[in-house]
C-alpha cells in the first residue's frame, strides 16, 4: 500500500513539473436560488425565487487536467410560503430575503483535458470545493424590513433553547460545467453548482413553534409576531395559539442553495513553474 501510494504521489508530482501552470482571473454573472423549508415545492415555482449573483475568480492549471480556484461570490436567497400551492404552507405564510456572500475554493477535473490554442475549444469539467458564506434573513413587518437572526423567532437565547444561530456558515459546493475557447487568452464557462450548507437558518426557519405569550415574555412581541404569521394569513389581529414544539420547518435537512453562472476569464500572459527557479514564455513556436 505504501509502495502505490509512493508511485501515485511521484506520477502527480511529474505531471505537474511535466506541464506548464498558468493562472486566470475572470468575473462571472447569473443566477442564485435558495433550497429549504420556504421553497415551494415544484421546481419550475421555485425557479422564480432566483436573485442575480455576481462573482470574481482567480484560477491556477496545473495541467490540461487540474486546476484549483479561488471564488467570491455575492448574490441574494429568498424564498416565500405564498409561492406555494400547498395550503399549510401557505398558512404558515413565512418569508425572507438574505444576502449571500461566499468564499470558496475548488478543484476543477477537466475530463478531457483543456490547453489554450489546441484544436478542441470545448472542455466540459466536474468541480467541488469547501467555502464560507454570510447570510443575514430578513422579511418584511407592517412595511418596515426586519432583520430575524437578532429576535430569535424559535426561542433562540431562552432557557431550554439553543443559542442564536451564526450568520456565517461553511458550504460544500459541487457541480459541473463547461468552458470555450473564445481567443488564445480568453474564455467563457458556464457551469451549474450546488452548495450543501452547514446550517438550518438561512430562511430563520428549522425546528419548533414558541407560544406567542412565552416567546413574547422571553424575546419581545416583534419576535413572538414573526415567529408565528398564521393569524396574518387569515387577516386576524390576534396570533393564532399554537403549544411551543409545534413543528415549524424540517430541521433534519439543513438548507442548500444553488448558482448557475456564466464566467469569462483572461489568461495571464506568463505561465508560471512551482516546481522549478524560472518563469518562461507561453508561447510556444509554431511551424
Amino acid at each position: 500500500m505504501k509502495n502505490l501510494l509512493l508511485i501515485f504521489v511521484i506520477s502527480i508530482v511529474g505531471v505537474l513539473q511535466s506541464s506548464a501552470q498558468y493562472l486566470e482571473y475572470g468575473i462571472g454573472f447569473g443566477g442564485s436560488v435558495y433550497w429549504g423549508d420556504l421553497n415551494a415545492p415544484d421546481f419550475g415555482t421555485n425557479i422564480g425565487n432566483t436573485n442575480l449573483a455576481v462573482q470574481g475568480m482567480a484560477k491556477l492549471n496545473f495541467s490540461k487536467y487540474l486546476a484549483v480556484k479561488a471564488n467570491l461570490l455575492y448574490g441574494k436567497l429568498s424564498g416565500d410560503d405564498s409561492r406555494s400551492f400547498v395550503d399549510w404552507q401557505k398558512q404558515r405564510n413565512l418569508n425572507f430575503t438574505s444576502s449571500l456572500t461566499e468564499l470558496s475554493v475548488l478543484g476543477e477535473l477537466h475530463v478531457f483535458g483543456y490547453n489554450f490554442g489546441e484544436d478542441n475549444p470545448l472542455s466540459p469539467y466536474v468541480t467541488a470545493g469547501l467555502g464560507v458564506f454570510h447570510f443575514n434573513p430578513k422579511t418584511t413587518f407592517q412595511g418596515n424590513e426586519v432583520a430575524l437572526q437578532p429576535l430569535g423567532t424559535e426561542g433562540q437565547g431562552l432557557p431550554g433553547f439553543s443559542s442564536k444561530y451564526s450568520k456565517i456558515a461553511l458550504a460544500i459546493p459541487f457541480g459541473a460545467g463547461a468552458k470555450f475557447q473564445l481567443t488564445n487568452s480568453m474564455n467563457i464557462s458556464l457551469d451549474i453548482l450546488a452548495r450543501k450548507t452547514f446550517t438550518d437558518y438561512v430562511d430563520d426557519v428549522s425546528g419548533s413553534y414558541v407560544a406567542f405569550d412565552e416567546l413574547a415574555a422571553g424575546n419581545g412581541v416583534l419576535a413572538a409576531q414573526l415567529g408565528n404569521r398564521i393569524g396574518e394569513f387569515f387577516g386576524q389581529s390576534e396570533p393564532v395559539s399554537l403549544p411551543t414544539g409545534s413543528q415549524r420547518g424540517g430541521e433534519k435537512v439543513t438548507d442548500y442553495y444553488f448558482t448557475a453562472m456564466f464566467t469569462l476569464t483572461f489568461k495571464l500572459n506568463r505561465n508560471i513553474q512551482l516546481f522549478g527557479a524560472h518563469k518562461h514564455r507561453t508561447d510556444c513556436p509554431r511551424f
